[in-house]
């Protein structure tokens, strides 16, 4: 039975069975997260799992996961539908006051209400999104499914991808400093890493037109905040509208700040949520991984009584010493897989322990041989669920 901790709110109780078991531990097995910091010190021997419901991995040391044989799953796509349609909603209040609107006439008194709400709705003239342009920085699944509603919308669709898309919807520019000088909406949905912290600063503030929106979608640290108050005040661009409240930013004029809505619909959760334990159960069950940010996809049919997975910094010989080893054992291999990514490997093997001649303390040191090889960073030995044998 596996340990697993929840650092946030999930409901498992369909998907646990004997499998695993919600619990508050310091050493968990599996640890289930949505968009907390994950401790590192959570990060032990024992940890075989981080399962992030949503796309973001941030708040989670990649690093020292990787460097621990723990894989850390995200949920890509689960929330994109539920992110677009939180960014065309941004965009429509920034076109039109209907807030402002609203409130003026719910304020109303008197017999005649329509003759008043009329008689003021000059107050309240907006703009259309028909043929303006938006800039998308970012074109992943959220940014692709954006392009689409706006192209439609009849808006001009510019962005920047570091590797280019085949999209038929966006004019893709060669630089992020291109869109910003055409857009009169940048939307940021961009990944936050090493490269994209503090993208969007003081220089690139300059290239924006006076009457643009910034809209950030992607993460907070994307933005320099304290560089975006210089540059509202200076009438650099028109206004800002983050997902990611800060502190800085608070009560500032012409910044609009929301409680991190991104993927917060009843679908959205629902489908992440289930994307999430899915790919917990599979990779404590049966090792298969997808949608891993740190390990490579490996996904094998589990046709054997037994498996051997194994993960390893990766290099020429690895292979040649692992059948080595089970070869000395004298452990038949029917099955394997082996998949790199960067400098590590991870490998799927399907043996049959029970009708060979390998006793339960020789599996032992299979294992501890296996642990062993040069490289090797983490070794499992699962029995097939579904007890085929």
């Amino acid at each position: 039975m596996y340990q697993v901790k929840a650092i946030d709110e999930f409901s498992v109780s369909e998907f646990a069975g004997n499998i695993f078991q919600l619990k508050d531990t310091s050493t968990p097995d599996a640890v289930l997260v949505r968009s907390s910091k994950v401790p590192d010190d959570l990060i032990t021997p024992h940890l075989l799992l981080v399962a992030r419901s949503g796309i973001g991995t941030n708040t989670i040391n990649i690093d020292a996961c990787t460097q621990n044989g723990t894989v850390v799953f995200n949920t890509p796509g689960a929330n994109a539908n539920a992110v677009k349609e939180l960014v065309l909603q941004a965009l429509f209040t920034t076109a039109r006051p209907l807030q402002a609107a609203i409130d003026h006439t719910a304020a109303l008194t008197g017999d005649h209400l329509q003759l008043q709400a009329e008689a003021t709705r000059y107050q309240f003239i907006g703009s259309e999104l028909y043929g303006k342009t938006i800039g998308i920085l970012g074109l992943g699944a959220i940014g692709q499914r954006l392009a689409d509603s706006c192209y439609h919308l009849g808006m001009q669709v510019v962005g920047y991808n570091r590797s280019p898309k085949n999209l038929h919807s966006v004019q893709q520019l060669e630089t992020i400093d291109e869109v910003l000088s055409v857009a009169d909406f940048v939307v940021l949905l961009l990944p936050l890493t090493d490269a994209t912290q503090g993208i969007m600063n003081a220089t690139r503030f300059r290239l924006m037109r006076k009457n643009a929106v910034l809209l950030n979608f992607g993460r907070g640290a994307l933005v320099d905040d304290q560089a975006v108050i210089t540059a509202l005040k200076q009438g650099q661009f028109k206004q800002y509208i983050t997902d990611f409240p800060t502190k800085l930013l608070q009560d500032q004029e012409r910044v609009i700040m929301l409680p991190h809505l991104g993927g917060n619909t009843v679908e959205a959760l629902s489908k992440s949520a289930n994307l999430t334990l899915q790919n917990t159960r599979d990779f404590l069950e049966t090792g298969i991984i997808r949608s891993s940010v740190n390990f490579p996809t490996a996904d094998l049919p589990f046709t054997s009584p037994n498996r051997l997975t194994l993960f390893f910094k990766s290099r020429n010989s690895f292979w040649n010493d692992v059948a080595s080893v089970l070869n000395h054992y004298h452990v038949p291999i029917l099955e394997m897989i082996s998949n790199t990514r960067g400098d590590y490997g991870y490998m799927l093997i399907n043996v049959d322990l029970l009708t060979g001649t390998i006793s339960a303390d020789q599996t032992a040191e299979l294992e501890a041989a296996l642990r062993k090889i040069n490289g090797t960073l983490r070794v499992r030995l699962l029995n097939n669920p579904s007890d085929i044998s």
